[in-house]
């Protein structure tokens, strides 16, 4: 599932969070009880706050981060984006439904030197149906600037009967 970790296996039960809503899931990084996931670890990004539909993720890019031409690399912005954006989502399920990214779209509006730190992703729930959750986000510095948003849509994915 996108925006939360499981378990080395993606078992969710294996991890006890199987009967908890979305929201609960995604406070246990907050509060502790759950690891970061191995992409949040990697890459140095940790979910700083969530409420029902809204997320934020906050990250301090480093030289791991670089591209060639020596800003953060466009994949990184888009990783922060996609976990605020997928966690904006998945607050709002409820226990033993999840949800997945199926499709995002980011814009990246100026290059994000890695010496801009921290960076904050905000992301938004804008819809959630049955079958699809819908947000944008917003990745900013510590002075407000913009240096990319997206927007998204997730697959609800309900227990096989």
């Amino acid at each position: 599932m996108s925006g939360i970790h499981t378990s080395a296996t993606g078992d969710a039960e294996a991890c006890d969070i199987a009967g908890l809503d979305g929201l609960a899931q995604l406070q246990a990084y907050i509060d502790g009880g759950r690891p970061l996931s191995p992409i949040a670890e990697t890459l140095g990004f940790r979910l700083a706050r969530i409420e029902a539909g809204e997320a934020e993720i906050v990250a301090e890019p480093g030289p791991h981060v670089l591209n060639g031409m020596g800003v953060a690399h466009g994949g990184y912005m888009a990783t922060l984006l996609d976990a605020a954006v997928a966690c904006a989502v998945h607050s709002l399920m409820p226990a033993g439904v999840g949800s997945t990214t199926v499709e995002l779209k980011v814009n990246m509006v100026r290059a994000l030197p890695v010496t801009v730190s921290p960076v904050r992703a905000i992301g938004r729930a804008i819809h959630t149906g049955r079958m699809l959750g819908t947000a944008e986000g917003r990745l900013i510095g510590p002075d407000g600037t913009l240096y990319a948003h997206a927007t998204t849509t997730c697959a609800v994915l309900h227990p096989r009967k």
